[in-house]
């Protein structure tokens, strides 16, 4: 079960979602999505110790849902989900789009907010910082658009997001 789940929605763009209840009704399907797949499992949820956050990610629980057009936006579309410990990231993708490069994508952000916004700690605000996952976003998804990256690339955009979450 549980303890408390903070959804953080990684839209790309803010094209399709019909209204605010389109976004109460994904997130209402991602929580349950990401409950049933943990009592499915019968995986414990254990506190992570501090450092730990990459660990966290690998272990995560995720899954993919397709939504129908009008199921909150207005074309069908397909919604990735990871699961980690009190929190469910979710990145909105096109149908057409690569899932295995969204996914990879939807870890390599979930494991940048964990550890530069230490979001699994005690009394974390996830609503306080969402100016930093903003940043985050427009680093590692300008306009929206998925990217294949070399190591090279990464390593760069590493050292790009690390300097600016310092500031």
């Amino acid at each position: 079960m549980l303890k408390r789940t903070v959804t953080i929605n990684l839209y790309r763009s803010c094209r399709g979602v019909t209204n605010k209840i389109g976004h109460l009704v994904l997130l209402r399907q991602v929580w349950s999505a990401v409950s049933l797949s943990r009592e499915a499992s019968g995986r414990l949820l254990v506190d992570p110790a501090p450092g730990q956050e990459a660990a966290a990610v690998q272990d995560a629980d995720s899954g993919v849902m397709r939504l129908r057009a009008g199921d909150p936006f207005t074309g069908e579309t397909v919604v990735l989900w990871l699961g980690v410990h009190s929190l469910a990231f979710t990145l909105v993708c096109e149908p057409h789009e690569n899932l295995l490069l969204a996914e990879g994508t939807l870890r390599n952000l979930s494991q940048h907010c964990l550890e530069s916004l230490h979001m699994l700690g005690p009394g974390s605000e996830v609503l306080l910082k969402s100016s930093r996952i903003d940043v985050l976003l427009s680093r590692l998804l300008p306009h929206g658009q998925l990217l294949f990256l070399n190591h090279r690339f990464t390593q760069s955009l590493e050292k790009d997001v690390a300097s600016f979450l310092l500031k």
